[in-house]
């Protein structure tokens, strides 16, 4: 039982910073919306890994727990990530309030018109303040 709750303690202390600590009312839906799918494709990405060491197992029909393990590990994964990409800079200042968050990395693909060479752009946001 100890055990249990230490690990959900640790889940929650490495989840609950990244979570999202506020967003505009218009993109509130999509960027729930967004965390929801990564966890459903990450659920069913983990699931077929699951099946698949499953199968390569001498006895699958006794190893069905692979799945569950491989769905759940994937849900977790996929609503971590969609939680990190909904972040936009690492340090947000709001009145009193500052948070810091995982930031968000925008690459762009730009084409120079003079030579027409194509430049890669990566971008991250440091800090991002609110009136």
């Amino acid at each position: 039982m100890a055990k249990r709750l230490t690990i959900l303690f640790l889940m929650l202390f490495l989840i609950v910073p990244v979570m999202p600590k506020r967003v505009f009312a218009a993109e509130d839906t999509t960027i729930m919306k967004n965390v929801f799918m990564d966890a459903v494709y990450g659920g069913a990405v983990g699931a077929l890994i699951g099946v698949g060491f499953m199968l390569l197992s001498d006895k699958p029909e006794n190893h069905w727990n692979y799945v569950a393990y491989g769905a759940g590990g994937g849900i977790i994964a996929g609503t971590a990530i969609g939680l990190a990409s909904a972040t936009k800079a690492v340090a947000e200042i709001e009145g009193d309030k500052v948070s810091l968050n995982v930031p968000e990395i925008r690459t762009d693909v730009m084409k120079d018109k003079r030579d027409e060479k194509t430049e890669v752009i990566r971008t991250i946001y440091l800090l991002r303040y609110n009136f």
